[in-house]
C-alpha cells in the first residue's frame, strides 16, 4: 500500500536462529534525497527483530527497500546467538529474493497531489482537469471525486460560472472532466476560469495526502462567443439617379 508522512511501517529482519540484542542496532532505508535511519525496536530473544520506521518529511519511495546489503548496522550494539556468536548482518541485495522490496510493495509518498494542467473545450462547456497522480475523495485511497470536491470561479470579462460543476466524469484516475454552467453575459474571451479543490479535505492521493486549495497550472481562458452582427449598410456613392451599367458601391459593416 501507500503511506504518508507520520505513518509507521514495522520492518522485520528474520534470522536463522534466535538472537539476543544489546544496544540499538539500526537499519538504513533508501527514501530518496535523504536516507532514513531506523532504530531497532523489539524482538530480542527471538528470530525476528522489528524496526519501526516512521515516515519523515520529504521521504519518498516507489517500492520501499533498505539502502544496501550492509544497511543493518550494530551502532555500538550487538546481535548474537545463545552461544555468543555474532550474527552475520549481510542482507539480500535490494530488490532480490528475501529483500524488503521483494517481499512487500510499500510506497512512501509525502507529496500532496497537485493539478498538472487544465484544458477547456471550444464550447466553454467542459473543463478537463489533470492531476500529477491518481486522486480519490477519501484519505483511504478510494472513492471517485464528486462535483462538490471542486470549486470554480471566473475573473474578468462578462461571463460568470456556477461555483460547483454541473457534472463530473472520470477518464482516468488522475483525469476528471467537469461540466460547466456559465452565467451572466456572453464570454468575450477575456475571462479567466480557475478550478481548485473545494476544501483541504476534498481530494486525496493514494497515500492519503490532501490536495491544497492553493494550486498552480489551474486556469484556462474562455473562448469568445459573441456573435458578429451587422451594424449598418451604407454607400459612399453620391445621392442621385443612376442608369443601366453604372456601379453603386454598397458597404455592409459588422460589429467585429
Amino acid at each position: 500500500g501507500s503511506y504518508k508522512q507520520g505513518e509507521t511501517i514495522a520492518i522485520t529482519v528474520v534470522f536463522s536462529e534466535v538472537v539476543n540484542v544489546t544496544g540499538t542496532p539500526q537499519l538504513t532505508l533508501e527514501t530518496g534525497g535523504s536516507d532514513a535511519v531506523v532504530n531497532y525496536s523489539s524482538g530480542s530473544g527471538s528470530t525476528t527483530l522489528t524496526f519501526n520506521y516512521t515516515i519523515g518529511s520529504g521521504e519518498t519511495s516507489g517500492d520501499l527497500d533498505y539502502e544496501s546489503t550492509s544497511s543493518l548496522a550494530l551502532n555500538s550494539g550487538t546481535i548474537k546467538d545463545a552461544a555468543l556468536n555474532a550474527a552475520t548482518l549481510t542482507l539480500a541485495s535490494p530488490g532480490a529474493t528475501n529483500s524488503l522490496g521483494a517481499n512487500k510493495a510499500l510506497i512512501v509518498d509525502t507529496s500532496v497531489p497537485t493539478i498538472s494542467s487544465v484544458s477547456l473545450n471550444a464550447a466553454n462547456s467542459q473543463l478537463t482537469v489533470t492531476f500529477a497522480e491518481d486522486v480519490y475523495n477519501t484519505n483511504g485511497g478510494s472513492g471517485d471525486l464528486e462535483v462538490a470536491d471542486f470549486a470554480l470561479s471566473i475573473s474578468g470579462g462578462a461571463a460568470g460560472v456556477n461555483a460547483t460543476p454541473a457534472s463530473i466524469n472520470r477518464t482516468a484516475q488522475n483525469i476528471w472532466v467537469l461540466g460547466l454552467t456559465l452565467t451572466g453575459g456572453t464570454a468575450n474571451g477575456s475571462e479567466t476560469l480557475t478550478v481548485v479543490p473545494a476544501a483541504g479535505t476534498a481530494i486525496y492521493d493514494k497515500a492519503g495526502n490532501a490536495a491544497s486549495t492553493s494550486q498552480s497550472n489551474n486556469t484556462a481562458s474562455l473562448t469568445e462567443k459573441i456573435l458578429p452582427t451587422i451594424t449598418g449598410v451604407s454607400s459612399a456613392t453620391s445621392n442621385g439617379s443612376y442608369k443601366q451599367g453604372e456601379t453603386i458601391a454598397i458597404t455592409v459593416v459588422f460589429s467585429e
